[in-house]
């Protein structure tokens, strides 16, 4: 069994003066369909800083009796948990927290061990492409441009 991984770059947005002022940072991240994978970010003055992103589910369970019946449903929510977590080669720490969708499109807030504070938006690619599911498996013309 292998595993499809599409390597993406996040749209990173300085959310104060300061953070605007050093630079935006990139963000690239790997999709693995696993909730869970790398993240590389390059800050403006070089340090690259390497982690993970971990998305958790956002589900509840519901149990009933009556008599000698019994049910069972489960929910999922709409947005799931992002944490990303990262170090860099010089210290610097990042931590981020957000939600994402089904499909992997979400939102992050981030703030480095130095102070600066980003928005990061992720759009998944793994859903997104009308004919991903007409493609052959062996087929390995990048998707949307990547």
């Amino acid at each position: 069994m292998s595993l499809a991984a599409c390597s993406q770059q996040a749209r990173v947005f300085p959310l104060d003066e300061a953070s605007a002022r050093d630079g935006l940072p990139t963000l690239t991240y790997t999709e693995f369909g696993l909730d869970h994978g790398p993240i590389k970010m390059t800050m403006p003055d070089g340090e690259i800083m390497t982690g993970e992103y971990q998305v958790t589910e956002n589900a509840a369970i519901g149990m009933g009796f009556a008599g000698g019946h019994s049910a069972t449903a489960v929910g999922y929510g709409s947005g799931r948990p992002v944490a990303v977590n990262a170090i860099g080669d010089r210290g610097t720490i990042l931590n981020c927290d957000g939600t994402a969708d089904i499909a992997g499109n979400g939102t992050l807030i981030c703030q480095t061990s130095k102070g600066s504070h980003y928005r990061i938006n992720v759009l998944s690619r793994l859903f997104d492409a009308p004919d991903l599911k007409n493609r052959p498996a062996e087929d390995s013309t990048p998707i949307l441009g990547t």
